[in-house]
């Protein structure tokens, strides 16, 4: 039978380049909208809210270890460029982009059980995050506050904030993976387009974000 569809030799060989290069500076995108997002500032756990988000969205379009942190890295690197550097701020960032590496490495999957895999990423890795958080400010950095405070604040910083994080990320985590399937249906049909209006934002957010500081 005769089928409307071209044999698989035909096919555009630069589609599957196209769409991973797509991917790619996606990444990248998200990246620096999370960068942006700090830049603006905001209440804390908003900031905590838009970030896992952004990385949500971005394990839906690259699920692979290390991707987060990727992510995390050139959020720190925009906010860096942008505005005079705060070592807080900035280790806020790096080690939420961690912990969520590494939860979303053993426990995120494209299964039937997804949007609940990626709650639970979302719930942990935000305990995580102030985890880390609170023992590089006492053990490593050795902060006054933190350093003095030893373990009992280092579990209050993990339990609190962590239990506020935690309680978005089943919520904003979720709906990342929602955003990140759409985006790459979107992109689907239309590779070459979404990959020209993605690079378009991203040099605009780049141009535009010493103003917004």
């Amino acid at each position: 039978m005769y089928q409307n569809q071209p044999p698989a030799e035909f096919e555009d060989p630069g589609r599957p380049v196209m769409k991973s290069g797509w991917r790619m500076v996606c990444l990248v995108l998200l990246a620096s909208a999370w960068g942006l997002s700090e830049l603006i500032g905001g209440e804390t756990l908003l900031l905590t809210g838009v970030g896992l988000l952004l990385l949500a969205t971005a394990r839906a379009l690259w699920n692979r270890p290390g991707s987060s942190v990727a992510i995390a890295a050139i959020a720190v690197l925009f906010k860096t460029v942008n505005t005079a550097p705060f070592l807080c701020h900035l280790m806020g960032i790096a080690l939420l982009g961690v912990a969520f590496d590494l939860t979303a490495t053993l426990l995120w999957r494209d299964d039937r059980r997804a949007y609940l895999r990626a709650a639970l990423t979302g719930a942990v890795g935000a305990y995580l995050s102030c985890f880390l958080f609170a023992t590089t400010m006492a053990w490593i950095f050795k902060y006054r506050y933190w350093a003095e405070g030893g373990l009992a604040r280092i579990g209050e910083h993990t339990l609190y904030p962590g239990s506020r994080g935690a309680l978005v990320a089943v919520i904003v985590v979720p709906l990342g993976l929602w955003f990140g399937r759409r985006l790459a249906r979107q992109a689907e049909g239309h590779p070459r387009t979404a990959l020209a209006a993605t690079v378009t934002v991203c040099l605009a957010l780049w141009v535009l974000g010493p103003f917004a500081n």
